[in-house]
């Protein structure tokens, strides 16, 4: 289960950890556990990210990187969203969760996948500096210059 919510002012916050008290507080009397974690946010800084990915990081990598087919034996390139998925699975965490088998009740752990748009503008901030030193070192990209504002 995850819940959340953007506090924007004293009254909003107030309220939200009221709200999440009481849903805790009647979850955890039966052995539930949560985490309740906050987070900042800066949708200037959050847009910026994702620009700078999305935009040269990716395609500077898609345009200079050339992977071998071996069965094929011949060099392919890959398009910016395959890239974005591989690093993705490289770099950042899965999360686990238990669901209950229908019919027998068992409690299983199940791994998913994260989103990059489920990471904090931080966590964010730390994986496309990953992709970018991994690009470099491994992959042998030399980024090229953006000007300012594009």
């Amino acid at each position: 289960m995850i819940e959340q919510r953007l506090m924007s002012s004293p009254r909003s916050a107030h309220e939200t950890f009221n709200e999440l008290y009481g849903i805790a507080k009647e979850k955890t009397k039966t052995g539930a556990r949560y985490l309740l974690q906050l987070v900042s946010t800066n949708d200037y800084y959050r847009h910026q990210l994702r620009k700078a990915f999305h935009g040269p990081v990716l395609r500077d990598i898609a345009e200079q990187v050339w992977v071998l087919d071996e069965q094929r034996g011949v060099r392919v390139r890959y398009v910016p969203l395959a890239w974005k998925h591989y690093f993705a699975e490289l770099f950042i965490e899965p999360t686990f969760e238990e669901y209950k088998v229908r019919g027998t009740g068992e409690i299983k752990v199940r791994q998913r996948r994260r989103s990059t748009e489920a990471l904090t503008d931080d966590e964010f901030a730390e994986f496309l500096l990953k992709v970018q030193a991994h690009a470099v070192t491994e992959l042998g990209v030399v980024f090229t210059e953006q000007e300012e504002g594009t």
